[in-house]
């Protein structure tokens, strides 16, 4: 079946945008999707790198107390500034509170913040997890000063524009490509149909994740005209359509009191009448004022708008603004709709799982992409030193995507292995960017693609083993012991690992085996 297709001008126009805005993009695209698939299990990922945090659901949390007990053990503790508490979940079953400490008139503000372990009433203010906030960051390239939020949201963009631009190449004959795939004959025809069917096939979630990406880091171009045109300009009253109840006003000069409704008093009934919503996080404003408010966020993550929150005034639980789930406007579902498809968080851990490996579908089109382009100009019409610049630059990109690889892998091992070092993120971090470097550079020195993509599913195996026994030396939760313990998201990450180096080294011994039969056959 042949479909209308393009003009030639319009053709030749429209293939040589998917080329070069996705030849600019490719290795930048592929550490968004490799560090995003992993960044959609920040969460699970939790417990495997805090082991203090390995242990169950206890009784119901008294938030008050927790309050009051931070006023106690620091006295410039201030509760008539704003609070966020992010409660206790199933993978990280602990409190963090996040707030300001009391500072003389002039002085600028002082935040503060610590965790509170329910199991042992403890608190500690030395948060030493860094593994998914910094895979998270490097999503949208965080870790770079100033540009790295917009570069990324710009790199987004210009990956709408090569989907987009894609299937108008291939619009005409797609059945026919679906249809003649093949890994038989040049290795140009085998990238070619690797890089068309494959990007067909993971197109709707590659257009969604261009789109949502773009918004999130763009989101002053689109938002910016909205609040000009429709609110004169006015940032309070957009954020009053928006997000209503996240400003709710209150008054500097209300009273102090002692008389507010405890937190828990005010959350039993809306947990009662919505059983099926999981509370996220609570935001407090004026807590020890007659004026204050808390916020309650609260999600079910089985459902695509099963997110909400409410507003309570703390003196005399008063709802100020209802937003649970069936009672929010379109106004204020756009953004929280658009963060639930970018993150997967509406459909459980089998959605994530499928999102990860549509994820790595995507890193494939791209390094299939990559390696078309240098195929495609392996011509007579190129002369060598042309041909020698389209080799250098693939071998930089797939140095670039494929070291990322073991350096992750690397990263999970550091987290443990210097787990109780002082500036303990820090390190880990350092440790995972300069190795990261390293690997990059020892890849642009490998002779052909196919020694490339063997060295570093060598390495990354080597080292993706390594982290479950990293983990059970350092802290004797073994795959076996985390099962009998209940530590499923411990031992699931434990496996995850072993699995992947396994396959990865099982991989390299094969392409290692089938260099050396081509090189015996050729003498």
């Amino acid at each position: 079946m042949k479909l209308k297709g393009l003009s030639v001008r319009l053709y030749n126009i429209t293939f040589h945008i998917h080329t070069v805005s996705g030849i600019v993009i490719s290795f930048a695209l592929y550490v968004i999707f490799f560090a995003g698939a992993f960044t959609l299990f920040k969460d699970e990922f939790y417990q495997w790198e805090n082991p203090a945090s390995r242990q169950s659901l206890g009784k119901a949390i008294d938030y008050d107390e927790i309050l009051y007990k931070i006023k106690q053990l620091n006295p410039s503790f201030d509760l008539s500034e704003d609070i966020t508490i992010r409660t206790e979940t199933t993978q990280a079953p602990l409190v963090q509170i996040y707030g300001h400490l009391i500072v003389s008139k002039g002085r600028p503000e002082q935040h503060y913040n610590t965790t509170y372990y329910p199991q042992t009433g403890t608190f500690s203010k030395d948060e030493k997890t860094t593994v998914g906030e910094t895979l998270y960051r490097l999503h949208f390239f965080d870790h770079i000063p100033l540009i790295g939020r917009f570069l990324s949201g710009f790199v987004a963009l210009f990956f709408a524009f090569a989907v987009i631009t894609g299937v108008m190449i291939h619009w005409q004959n797609i059945f026919t490509k679906f249809n003649g795939f093949s890994l038989k004959g040049s290795l140009k025809n085998i990238w070619t149909n690797a890089h068309t069917v494959f990007g067909l096939l993971g197109l709707p979630f590659q257009l969604m994740y261009a789109i949502t990406g773009a918004y999130y880091m763009l989101s002053f171009l689109v938002l910016l005209p909205v609040v000009f045109v429709f609110f004169g300009g006015n940032q309070q009253k957009a954020l009053q359509v928006i997000l209503p109840d996240r400003v709710l006003a209150t008054t500097k000069d209300a009273l102090v009191t002692t008389k507010n409704l405890k937190i828990s008093s005010l959350l039993d009934p809306i947990k009662n009448e919505h059983n099926n919503l999981k509370l996220q996080y609570l935001q407090i404003k004026h807590y020890d004022r007659e004026d204050g408010t808390l916020l309650a966020a609260l999600d079910n993550t089985k459902t695509f708008a099963g997110s909400g929150s409410v507003a309570i005034a703390l003196r005399d639980g008063r709802i100020l603004s209802d937003n649970l789930p069936g009672k929010k406007g379109y106004a204020q579902s756009v953004l929280p709709g658009i963060a639930r498809l970018h993150f997967a968080t509406f459909g459980g851990l089998t959605l994530k799982i499928i999102y990860f490996f549509l994820a790595f579908f995507t890193c494939f089109v791209i390094i299939s992409g990559v390696l078309l382009w240098k195929e495609a100009r392996n011509k007579k019409i190129y002369n060598d030193k042309q041909k020698r610049f389209h080799h250098s630059t693939t071998m930089c990109y797939l140095a670039i995507s494929f070291s990322l690889f073991p350096a992750v892998a690397i990263l999970f091992n550091a987290e443990l292995l210097v787990h109780n070092m002082e500036n303990h993120v820090f390190w880990v971090q350092t440790i995972f960017f300069v190795f990261w470097l390293i690997l990059t550079i020892v890849g642009l020195f490998a002779s052909t693609e196919a020694a490339s993509t063997r060295l570093y599913l060598f390495l990354g195996g080597l080292c993706s083993v390594a982290v479950p026994i990293t983990n059970g030396i350092v802290t004797d939760d073994w795959i076996w012991i985390s099962c009998a313990k209940g530590n499923y998201y411990v031992a699931g990450t434990d496996v995850f690992w072993l699995f992947s180096g396994l396959l990865s080294l099982l991989i390299a011994a094969k392409m290692k085996l089938k260099d050396k039969k081509v090189t015996e056959s050729l003498f």
